[in-house]
């Protein structure tokens, strides 16, 4: 497909990110600060891989913490009354503007804008660069109300990017799948913890 024979010629390689270390933290059992809510897999901050997971853990993770939320989301379910009715979002403030956004011409910036300079190796410079880039998509982007899902997982990943960039920029060493060029040894002695964001209202 790709004019390689694969029987005589090198086949390239790249890494590539495939899994999140960090997300919605949880207990033991999948519980999540906000009442009602469980998670499990890769979607949480379980603290299970530390900070470089191993080929195939998080198969395993999923299936354990997976049965655990289950288990204790349905004991929850069971002692409330089934007379929950979802009222729709409407922020009157937030206007969807008259300006057209290509949200896909957006999410393929963001995805090389993070390969490019929050990928393998990072550093100060690289970041700042990312957080002034997102900046700018942000603003157009997260006031504005989705009727389909693109909108919501555009608004989703440029969230979850500033969150990635503001942890890479704050942690000053190089740590498992974190390697900053600028601070390439660990620093047991500052940074041996995680890093906690809660949102303000």
């Amino acid at each position: 497909g790709f004019g390689i024979d694969i029987t005589t010629d090198r086949i390239p390689v790249r890494p590539g990110a495939h899994y999140m270390i960090g997300g919605i933290t949880v207990d033991q059992e999948g519980r999540t600060t906000v009442p009602g809510l469980w998670a499990a897999g890769e979607v949480t901050s379980s603290g299970l891989h530390g900070a470089n997971r191993l080929a195939s853990n998080s198969l395993l993770e999923g299936l354990v913490y997976g049965a655990s939320a289950g288990h204790g989301a349905s004991l929850l379910a069971n002692e409330i009354a089934d007379s929950f009715h979802a009222e729709p979002i409407e922020n009157p403030e937030v206007s969807n503007g008259s300006d057209h956004l290509d949200l896909g011409d957006i999410r393929n910036s963001l995805k090389s804008l993070m390969w490019r300079d929050v990928g393998v190796r990072r550093d100060h410079h690289s970041l700042t660069e990312a957080v002034d880039a997102i900046g700018t998509w942000c603003r157009y982007v997260l006031p504005r109300q989705f009727s389909d899902p693109q909108g919501w997982e555009l608004q989703n990943m440029l969230m979850i990017s500033r969150l990635m960039i503001q942890a890479a920029l704050e942690r000053t060493e190089s740590r498992g799948v974190h390697l900053r060029t600028d601070f390439p040894d660990i620093d047991e002695a500052n940074w041996h913890r995680h890093l906690t964001w809660k949102r303000k209202d």
